[in-house]
């Protein structure tokens, strides 16, 4: 946090951070590279504490896999649905993703 001028950890949250949706319910969620690109954190908040946290992080972190070639494989686990409003409003189970950039989230829904 302080290599990135950072003084307290929901500044991430202040813009439009990523959305992880269990059951309807929304827990934010960040990811940050080190400057050297060579690791990953991500960083979520459930503010109603109403979603199990082992749930969260099998989650994200099906959402974050990789196979054995360090290609992406969460395909395995979510289907891209379009991106329009009343997808996002309605997306209970899945994730709006937009990975800090742009103005348009991506959405996906938990296979399973």
């Amino acid at each position: 946090m302080e290599m990135c001028e950072i003084d307290d950890v929901l500044a991430w949250f202040e813009g439009d951070p990523d959305e992880l949706r269990i059951d309807g319910h929304t827990v934010l969620f960040i990811d940050i590279q080190n400057l050297e690109n060579t690791k990953q954190t991500i960083i979520y908040l459930d503010g109603s504490y109403e979603v199990n946290e082992d749930e969260i992080i099998k989650r994200l972190t099906e959402f974050y896999s990789v196979d054995e070639n360090g290609a992406d494989s969460f395909e395995l686990h979510y289907n891209r649905i379009e991106s329009t409003n009343e997808n996002m409003r309605n997306l209970k189970n899945g994730i709006a993703y937009r990975g800090g950039k742009g103005y348009v989230y991506s959405l996906y829904t938990f296979i399973n």
